[in-house]
């Protein structure tokens, strides 16, 4: 894998994600059954975010390993087993992502349907977690299909819920959307991503929210089967050179992401690591790709 992103390659800051990679890898269960698996990267390949999913009873065991052996807090063990009992989520994972600034963080998924009242037993008290609740009640959002938490050594650790955003229409979704980032306080999307969007109208929409205890981290807007058309014109609207992921899709034989995202991260939860702000991500399958 090294020989297609250049973060992986031996030597400095990169060894040590090597080594954080090899030791989430060690985690995965060797079943390939049942097991989803994703790769999240930024344009030019040096945010990269790792994420596998599969049977809970495959993979609670050796993800709780993993987290021990990379220093969790007690308390968050405790809490993750907490959750598990409230959802009994079928399906869990777990997550890495990395920069080429250095960093490292990592935390658990589950990957089901989950009431909205309980994902948000994941999230910390706090101005932001009373905020989010009152903007999911008064959106009428009662369900999300994903929950997650960071298991970092130091707080504030943040909350990744994700939502399906419904709509007889695309632009009935994507009002839905640019209403989520006036009332949660993000930037609007410009009217120039909002052209593409219109033109493409991709037919599934989702939402990913990242909250800490007192504010909103980032909004995502998570679109399906983009094409190389898609690719090029959202990245030339964010400035982007897209030359090295082309090149690894070339080299991993994959035509296309099977989504991409709209990200914004607020500023001074980049923490000198991650871009903050405006972010463009691809999603990719990994039953495509070998993790190791």
């Amino acid at each position: 894998m090294s020989s297609v992103i250049p973060l992986l390659a031996e030597g400095g800051t990169e060894h040590r994600i090597n080594e954080f990679l090899k030791i989430w890898i060690g985690s995965i269960p060797d079943s390939t059954d049942g097991i989803t698996s994703v790769l999240v990267s930024n344009s030019d390949m040096t945010q990269l975010s790792w994420r596998v999913y599969g049977p809970q009873s495959e993979f609670i065991q050796e993800m709780v390993n993993f987290f021990w052996n990379v220093g969790a807090p007690e308390p968050e063990i405790d809490r993750l087993n907490e959750l598990g009992s409230l959802i009994t989520p079928q399906t869990i994972g777990s997550w890495i992502d990395m920069s080429s600034k250095g960093g490292m963080d990592g935390g658990w998924v589950f990957s089901v349907e989950v009431p909205m009242t309980n994902a948000i037993a994941a999230c910390d008290e706090g101005p932001s977690l009373n905020e989010f609740r009152d903007w999911f009640k008064s959106n009428g959002i009662e369900q999300c299909f994903s929950v997650g938490r960071d298991m970092g050594a130091s707080p504030p650790r943040q909350t990744e819920i994700k939502m399906h955003i419904t709509g007889s229409s695309f632009e009935e979704k994507l009002h839905k959307v640019m209403k989520a980032h006036k009332e949660l306080h993000f930037p609007a999307i410009s009217e120039q991503y909002l052209s593409i969007l219109r033109q493409w109208k991709p037919a599934v929409v989702d939402l990913s929210l990242i909250n800490s205890p007192d504010a909103f981290v980032r909004i995502g807007i998570i679109m399906s089967e983009p094409d190389i058309h898609i690719m090029e014109e959202l990245s030339k609207a964010a400035n982007y050179n897209i030359s090295a992921l082309l090149e690894f899709q070339k080299k991993m034989k994959v035509t296309n992401p099977a989504s991409i995202e709209i990200q914004y991260l607020n500023e001074g939860f980049g923490y000198g690591v991650y871009n903050e702000g405006l972010n463009i991500v691809f999603h990719y399958a990994m039953d495509k790709i070998k993790l190791n």
